[in-house]
């Protein structure tokens, strides 16, 4: 294991499954369905992927 920093979104908890999806460009948050990728839904507000949080 590294000293690198945690990255942002997707399994940012050290393996465990993200608890709700963020849009990293305005912070619009969804909660996470289990079994679909936050990187699938998209932002009503921006339009672009969301990230796990």
């Amino acid at each position: 294991m590294t000293d690198e920093p945690t990255p942002i979104g997707g399994r940012a908890r050290r393996g465990q499954a993200p608890i709700a999806c963020i849009c990293p460009q305005c912070g619009y948050e969804a909660q996470k369905t289990a079994g679909v990728p936050c990187r699938s839904m998209t932002c009503p507000k921006c339009g672009i992927p969301l990230m796990g949080k």
